[in-house]
């Protein structure tokens, strides 16, 4: 690509940069890599004993749906799709977790 003045960029025919496809399957990795991190965090949250698993899986559906959540529990799809998708929440339910874990000093 190049550039004729600060307006108009002129693409050479029968060049394709490698980027675009490089681009996808880095995207389609990250997605991939990223649902199994989510539903490995799933089933860490789901695995905790209650109290509290329920305490954690209403958090995590509060925060998904902006405090809008109808109280029920929601099911294992429900929070690895929340997770999947909201990077931010997984970081913050990822956090949360493993400080509950982390030993007392």
């Amino acid at each position: 690509m190049s550039v004729k003045d600060d307006r108009i960029f002129e693409i050479q025919r029968g060049t394709a940069p490698a980027w675009p496809s490089l681009l996808m399957a880095f995207i389609k990795e990250g997605r991939t890599g990223m649902r199994d991190k989510a539903q490995a965090l799933t089933d860490a949250l789901f695995s905790l004993e209650e109290p509290w698993r329920g305490r954690f899986l209403d958090l995590v559906a509060n925060l998904a749906t902006s405090w809008a959540w109808d109280g029920q529990p929601p099911t294992r799809k429900q929070v690895t799709n929340w997770l999947g998708t909201d990077l931010e929440l997984y970081r913050e339910m990822k956090l949360l977790l493993d400080a509950w874990h982390r030993p007392k000093k």
